[in-house]
Protein backbone atom coordinates (compact mmCIF):
# COMPACT_ATOMS: atom_id res chain seq x y z
CA UNK A 1 0.00 0.00 0.00
CA UNK A 2 2.65 2.00 0.93
CA UNK A 3 4.43 1.62 -2.34
CA UNK A 4 0.63 2.34 -4.37
CA UNK A 5 0.81 5.85 -2.01
CA UNK A 6 3.88 6.34 -3.45
CA UNK A 7 3.03 5.79 -6.70
CA UNK A 8 0.09 7.95 -6.73
CA UNK A 9 2.40 11.03 -5.51
CA UNK A 10 4.87 10.87 -8.77
CA UNK A 11 2.13 10.40 -10.93
CA UNK A 12 0.73 13.47 -9.37
CA UNK A 13 3.60 15.21 -9.65
CA UNK A 14 4.43 14.79 -12.86
CA UNK A 15 0.64 15.76 -14.16
CA UNK A 16 0.87 19.08 -12.03
CA UNK A 17 4.42 19.32 -14.04
CA UNK A 18 2.77 18.76 -17.16
CA UNK A 19 0.13 21.46 -17.01
CA UNK A 20 2.42 23.97 -15.70
CA UNK A 21 4.75 23.39 -18.96
CA UNK A 22 1.44 23.37 -21.00
CA UNK A 23 0.70 27.31 -19.76
CA UNK A 24 4.24 28.23 -21.49
CA UNK A 25 5.43 29.42 -24.97
CA UNK A 26 8.62 29.44 -27.13
CA UNK A 27 9.61 32.71 -28.31
CA UNK A 28 9.39 32.95 -31.84
CA UNK A 29 13.45 33.12 -33.41
CA UNK A 30 13.62 36.16 -35.12
CA UNK A 31 13.68 35.22 -39.12
CA UNK A 32 14.45 38.14 -40.49
CA UNK A 33 14.90 42.01 -39.22
CA UNK A 34 12.16 44.01 -37.14
CA UNK A 35 11.91 47.45 -37.49
CA UNK A 36 10.64 48.88 -34.81
CA UNK A 37 7.87 51.56 -36.13
CA UNK A 38 4.86 50.80 -34.95
CA UNK A 39 4.16 48.55 -38.42
CA UNK A 40 4.33 44.71 -37.86
CA UNK A 41 4.48 43.98 -41.54
CA UNK A 42 7.92 42.01 -40.72
CA UNK A 43 6.17 39.84 -38.19
CA UNK A 44 4.41 36.72 -38.89
CA UNK A 45 0.92 36.70 -39.33
CA UNK A 46 -1.38 35.80 -37.26
CA UNK A 47 -0.12 37.24 -34.16
CA UNK A 48 0.37 33.88 -32.39
CA UNK A 49 -1.44 35.23 -28.51
CA UNK A 50 -4.84 36.81 -28.19
CA UNK A 51 -6.69 37.73 -24.65
CA UNK A 52 -10.23 38.21 -25.30
CA UNK A 53 -11.02 40.59 -22.23
CA UNK A 54 -8.28 42.87 -23.15
CA UNK A 55 -8.80 42.22 -26.79
CA UNK A 56 -5.14 41.86 -27.48
CA UNK A 57 -3.52 40.37 -29.86
CA UNK A 58 0.77 40.49 -29.68
CA UNK A 59 3.67 38.10 -30.78
CA UNK A 60 7.20 37.77 -28.76
CA UNK A 61 10.01 37.05 -30.96
CA UNK A 62 13.94 37.44 -29.83
CA UNK A 63 17.21 36.64 -31.75
CA UNK A 64 21.18 36.55 -29.47
CA UNK A 65 20.23 40.35 -28.03
CA UNK A 66 17.10 41.55 -28.32
CA UNK A 67 13.74 40.39 -27.14
CA UNK A 68 10.82 41.86 -29.69
CA UNK A 69 7.02 42.69 -29.01
CA UNK A 70 4.14 43.77 -30.85
CA UNK A 71 0.43 44.15 -29.36
CA UNK A 72 -2.49 45.41 -31.46
CA UNK A 73 -6.06 45.20 -30.49
CA UNK A 74 -8.91 44.81 -33.42
CA UNK A 75 -11.76 46.72 -31.50
CA UNK A 76 -12.40 49.98 -31.58
CA UNK A 77 -13.52 50.15 -28.75
CA UNK A 78 -11.29 48.56 -26.79
CA UNK A 79 -8.20 50.11 -28.53
CA UNK A 80 -9.67 52.90 -27.09
CA UNK A 81 -9.61 52.12 -23.64
CA UNK A 82 -6.08 50.88 -24.04
CA UNK A 83 -5.18 54.60 -25.28
CA UNK A 84 -7.99 56.65 -22.58
CA UNK A 85 -6.73 54.48 -19.46
CA UNK A 86 -3.49 53.78 -19.85
CA UNK A 87 -1.48 50.11 -20.08
CA UNK A 88 1.95 48.31 -18.79
CA UNK A 89 4.03 45.76 -19.86
CA UNK A 90 5.74 43.63 -17.23
CA UNK A 91 8.63 41.00 -17.65
CA UNK A 92 10.04 39.12 -14.63
CA UNK A 93 12.40 36.44 -14.11
CA UNK A 94 12.56 34.30 -10.70
CA UNK A 95 15.68 32.19 -12.52
CA UNK A 96 18.81 31.92 -9.72
CA UNK A 97 21.34 34.34 -10.95
CA UNK A 98 18.91 35.57 -13.93
CA UNK A 99 16.15 37.64 -11.59
CA UNK A 100 14.68 40.38 -12.98
CA UNK A 101 11.38 42.80 -13.13
CA UNK A 102 10.97 45.29 -15.38
CA UNK A 103 8.04 47.60 -16.49
CA UNK A 104 6.59 49.50 -19.33
CA UNK A 105 3.67 51.97 -18.35
CA UNK A 106 2.55 53.42 -21.04
CA UNK A 107 0.23 56.92 -20.01
CA UNK A 108 -3.27 57.57 -20.25
CA UNK A 109 -4.20 60.03 -22.92
CA UNK A 110 -7.58 62.42 -22.76
CA UNK A 111 -9.27 61.16 -25.68
CA UNK A 112 -11.98 64.32 -25.37
CA UNK A 113 -12.01 65.73 -28.90
CA UNK A 114 -9.93 62.59 -30.98
CA UNK A 115 -11.48 62.64 -34.63
CA UNK A 116 -13.55 59.75 -35.56
CA UNK A 117 -12.20 56.97 -37.64
CA UNK A 118 -12.62 57.46 -41.42
CA UNK A 119 -15.88 56.06 -42.40
CA UNK A 120 -16.26 55.34 -45.74
CA UNK A 121 -13.63 52.74 -48.01
CA UNK A 122 -12.47 55.52 -49.83
CA UNK A 123 -11.49 57.76 -46.88
CA UNK A 124 -10.22 54.76 -45.66
CA UNK A 125 -7.89 54.51 -48.22
CA UNK A 126 -6.81 57.90 -48.73
CA UNK A 127 -6.63 58.91 -44.52
CA UNK A 128 -4.46 57.30 -41.56
CA UNK A 129 -6.43 56.70 -38.58
CA UNK A 130 -6.94 60.22 -37.21
CA UNK A 131 -7.72 58.63 -33.58
CA UNK A 132 -4.25 57.39 -33.72
CA UNK A 133 -2.78 60.23 -35.17
CA UNK A 134 -3.71 62.59 -32.23
CA UNK A 135 -2.63 59.80 -29.77
CA UNK A 136 0.67 59.66 -30.86
CA UNK A 137 1.01 63.66 -30.96
CA UNK A 138 -0.07 63.35 -26.93
CA UNK A 139 2.40 60.27 -25.94
CA UNK A 140 6.03 60.93 -26.55
CA UNK A 141 7.45 59.09 -23.62
CA UNK A 142 7.10 55.44 -21.41
CA UNK A 143 7.27 54.93 -18.10
CA UNK A 144 10.44 52.59 -17.23
CA UNK A 145 10.94 50.73 -14.02
CA UNK A 146 13.59 47.76 -13.75
CA UNK A 147 15.73 47.69 -16.40
CA UNK A 148 19.62 47.75 -15.53
CA UNK A 149 20.32 50.45 -17.19
CA UNK A 150 18.27 52.60 -14.50
CA UNK A 151 16.15 54.59 -17.04
CA UNK A 152 12.56 56.09 -15.80
CA UNK A 153 11.59 57.51 -18.91
CA UNK A 154 11.99 56.62 -22.28
CA UNK A 155 11.17 58.65 -25.72
CA UNK A 156 9.36 56.72 -28.29
CA UNK A 157 11.42 56.24 -31.69
CA UNK A 158 14.52 56.36 -29.54
CA UNK A 159 16.13 53.91 -31.83
CA UNK A 160 19.03 53.88 -28.47
CA UNK A 161 18.56 51.01 -25.94
CA UNK A 162 15.06 49.52 -25.32
CA UNK A 163 13.21 51.22 -28.80
CA UNK A 164 9.22 51.73 -28.77
CA UNK A 165 7.06 52.73 -31.34
CA UNK A 166 3.60 52.81 -31.95
CA UNK A 167 1.71 53.21 -35.58
CA UNK A 168 -0.81 51.47 -36.77
CA UNK A 169 -1.64 48.41 -39.35
CA UNK A 170 -3.08 47.99 -42.87
CA UNK A 171 -6.25 48.30 -41.27
CA UNK A 172 -5.70 50.98 -39.46
CA UNK A 173 -5.80 49.62 -35.43
CA UNK A 174 -3.01 50.44 -33.62
CA UNK A 175 0.48 48.85 -33.39
CA UNK A 176 3.05 49.01 -30.40
CA UNK A 177 6.35 47.31 -31.40
CA UNK A 178 8.68 47.02 -28.83
CA UNK A 179 12.68 46.04 -28.57
CA UNK A 180 14.26 45.28 -25.31
CA UNK A 181 17.95 44.67 -25.02
CA UNK A 182 18.65 41.07 -23.14
CA UNK A 183 21.57 43.08 -21.29
CA UNK A 184 18.33 45.32 -19.93
CA UNK A 185 17.35 43.00 -18.19
CA UNK A 186 20.07 40.40 -17.06
CA UNK A 187 23.74 40.36 -17.02
CA UNK A 188 25.36 39.47 -20.49
CA UNK A 189 27.61 36.69 -19.20
CA UNK A 190 24.43 35.00 -17.97
CA UNK A 191 22.35 35.15 -20.91
CA UNK A 192 21.78 31.30 -22.31
CA UNK A 193 18.53 32.20 -24.30
CA UNK A 194 16.53 29.36 -22.82
CA UNK A 195 15.00 31.87 -20.37
CA UNK A 196 11.96 31.17 -18.67
CA UNK A 197 10.25 34.30 -18.55
CA UNK A 198 6.70 36.11 -17.55
CA UNK A 199 5.42 38.63 -19.36
CA UNK A 200 1.99 40.50 -16.86
CA UNK A 201 0.03 42.99 -19.70
CA UNK A 202 -2.33 45.02 -17.41
CA UNK A 203 -4.97 47.28 -19.70
CA UNK A 204 -6.35 50.24 -16.84
CA UNK A 205 -10.23 50.87 -16.27
CA UNK A 206 -11.42 53.98 -17.77
CA UNK A 207 -13.25 56.36 -15.29
CA UNK A 208 -16.93 55.83 -15.07
CA UNK A 209 -19.39 58.35 -15.58
CA UNK A 210 -21.46 59.55 -12.73
CA UNK A 211 -24.91 59.58 -12.81
CA UNK A 212 -24.28 63.40 -13.79
CA UNK A 213 -22.79 63.53 -16.69
CA UNK A 214 -19.49 63.78 -15.51
CA UNK A 215 -17.28 61.48 -13.81
CA UNK A 216 -16.14 59.98 -10.78
CA UNK A 217 -14.18 57.31 -9.14
CA UNK A 218 -11.54 55.36 -10.42
CA UNK A 219 -11.50 51.72 -11.89
CA UNK A 220 -7.91 49.85 -12.44
CA UNK A 221 -5.78 53.21 -12.19
CA UNK A 222 -5.28 56.12 -14.03
CA UNK A 223 -7.59 57.22 -16.82
CA UNK A 224 -7.93 59.54 -19.48
CA UNK A 225 -11.56 60.03 -20.52
CA UNK A 226 -14.70 57.99 -19.44
CA UNK A 227 -17.12 56.71 -21.86
CA UNK A 228 -18.65 60.03 -22.95
CA UNK A 229 -15.12 60.64 -24.63
CA UNK A 230 -15.16 57.36 -27.01
CA UNK A 231 -17.76 58.28 -29.41
CA UNK A 232 -17.36 58.19 -32.96
CA UNK A 233 -15.60 54.59 -32.91
CA UNK A 234 -17.22 51.40 -34.67
CA UNK A 235 -17.70 48.38 -32.86
CA UNK A 236 -17.11 45.00 -35.33
CA UNK A 237 -18.92 42.61 -36.32
CA UNK A 238 -19.02 39.13 -35.54
CA UNK A 239 -16.35 36.68 -35.24
CA UNK A 240 -14.46 35.75 -38.04
CA UNK A 241 -12.77 31.99 -37.50
CA UNK A 242 -12.06 29.84 -34.53
CA UNK A 243 -8.49 29.81 -33.10
CA UNK A 244 -8.35 26.45 -32.98
CA UNK A 245 -4.84 24.59 -34.41
CA UNK A 246 -2.06 25.99 -35.97
CA UNK A 247 -3.66 28.63 -38.21
CA UNK A 248 -5.12 30.66 -35.68
CA UNK A 249 -3.47 32.49 -32.79
CA UNK A 250 -2.93 30.80 -29.00
CA UNK A 251 -4.76 32.13 -26.23
CA UNK A 252 -2.83 34.37 -23.83
CA UNK A 253 -3.18 33.36 -20.20
CA UNK A 254 -5.26 30.36 -20.67
CA UNK A 255 -8.57 32.63 -21.54
CA UNK A 256 -11.34 31.28 -23.05
CA UNK A 257 -13.79 33.10 -25.73
CA UNK A 258 -13.41 35.31 -28.88
CA UNK A 259 -12.17 34.74 -31.79
CA UNK A 260 -9.94 35.90 -34.81
CA UNK A 261 -9.82 35.42 -38.26
CA UNK A 262 -6.60 33.46 -39.93
CA UNK A 263 -5.40 36.11 -41.82
CA UNK A 264 -7.84 39.21 -41.78
CA UNK A 265 -7.46 40.01 -38.12
CA UNK A 266 -10.19 40.27 -35.06
CA UNK A 267 -13.23 41.41 -35.13
CA UNK A 268 -14.61 42.26 -31.68
CA UNK A 269 -18.98 42.30 -31.34
CA UNK A 270 -18.06 44.98 -28.91
CA UNK A 271 -19.53 43.27 -25.88
CA UNK A 272 -20.47 44.25 -22.24
CA UNK A 273 -19.64 47.63 -21.89
CA UNK A 274 -19.10 47.60 -17.95
CA UNK A 275 -16.00 46.03 -18.68
CA UNK A 276 -14.76 49.08 -19.95
CA UNK A 277 -14.52 50.36 -16.36
CA UNK A 278 -12.25 47.43 -15.32
CA UNK A 279 -8.98 46.20 -15.09
CA UNK A 280 -8.00 43.98 -17.65
CA UNK A 281 -4.78 41.89 -16.60
CA UNK A 282 -3.07 38.09 -18.27
CA UNK A 283 -0.13 36.22 -17.84
CA UNK A 284 1.81 34.77 -20.43
CA UNK A 285 5.12 32.50 -19.82
CA UNK A 286 6.88 32.22 -22.61
CA UNK A 287 11.28 31.15 -22.78
CA UNK A 288 13.65 32.64 -25.08
CA UNK A 289 14.94 30.10 -28.07
CA UNK A 290 18.28 29.72 -29.83
CA UNK A 291 18.35 29.81 -33.46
Amino acid sequence: MHKIGVALVLILALTLHLQAQSDVSKSRWKSKEIVVDGNDHEWQKPLNFYDDKSGLLFAISNDQRNVYFAFTVRDEIKMRKLMGAGWSVELSSKEKDRKFNATLTFPAIKMSGMGKRPGSEFEKKVAGNPVIDAYRLQIQSVAAKGFLSNQTELKLNDRKGINIAIGADSTQFIVYEIAIPLKELMAENSTQLDELITLNVSVNGLERPSSGGGQSGRSGGRSGGGMSEMGGGRQGGGMGGGMGGRSGGRMGGGRSGGGMQHEGGYNGNGGDRSTLFEKASFKQKFTLTRN
